[in-house]
């Protein structure tokens, strides 16, 4: 992987233009955040009024308007998860555009969750339930450092945590998959078929990423420059 694709080195790339330069590009940058955030935000409010309107009962309504904010998140969450692994495998204009926009699709995934996670505690308010001690201790961890990423998805973040930005966020994006995968296996092997889509594109991506890793480990014997 090239050097200039590590977040410190953009962001140096950053601070070494003029400050029109960085002015303009940073106001381009907000403006591409704000538009897949709002995006995000949209479409994960069409989904929880839609899956709301299917139900009958409110607790199957929350229920559901909660299922399909989750679906809808997840289908944010694959691109962010396999964008550079994508590039690095098989580079070329869909893949580029994922890595330049990570930021911003990342930051409209955390948008669309949170709507998800308000649908969530919704339907456990109207249902009169009780989260486990292991979905609070799983769920309630991957939003605890999803929080925390979307809080560090800013250059200074990334200058002033230097390689613990890497790891927080390679411990995030890893934790949410987890989640997903989790929640996806368990009902497609709890009978209801219709989530092994989801868990197989889970699995994939995965894959994508294992392969990506794979072929840019250095091998034995050989230096690297």
């Amino acid at each position: 992987m090239k050097v200039a694709d590590s977040p410190q080195a953009r962001s140096s790339t950053r601070l070494a233009q003029p400050p029109a330069t960085r002015t303009n590009s940073a106001s381009r940058a907000v403006s591409t955040i704000f538009g897949f955030c709002a995006a995000a935000a949209l479409g994960a409010a069409l989904a929880a009024l839609y899956g709301h309107s299917s139900g009958s009962a409110p607790d199957e309504r929350w229920q559901l308007a909660a299922r399909y904010t989750a679906r809808f998140s997840f289908s944010i969450f694959l691109p962010v998860f396999v964008a550079s692994a994508w590039n690095r495998l098989a580079p070329g204009r869909v893949s580029r555009f994922l890595v330049r926009r990570r930021r911003a699709l990342g930051l409209a995934f955390a948008t669309a969750h949170t709507v998800h996670l308000v649908a969530l505690v919704t339907y456990n308010v109207v249902a009169g339930t009780r989260p486990d001690v292991a979905t609070l201790v799983g769920g309630g961890g991957a939003y605890l450092i999803l929080f925390a990423m979307a809080a560090t998805s800013n250059d200074a973040s990334v200058r002033r945590l230097g390689r613990n930005w890497l790891r927080l966020h390679k411990l995030g994006v890893y934790w949410l998959w987890f989640v997903f995968a989790l929640s996806y296996a368990g009902r497609t092997f709890g009978g209801n078929p219709g989530f092994a889509p989801l868990f197989a594109a889970a699995l994939a991506a995965l894959a994508l990423r294992v392969a990506a890793a794979r072929k840019h480990r250095p091998r034995p014997g050989r230096s690297t420059p």
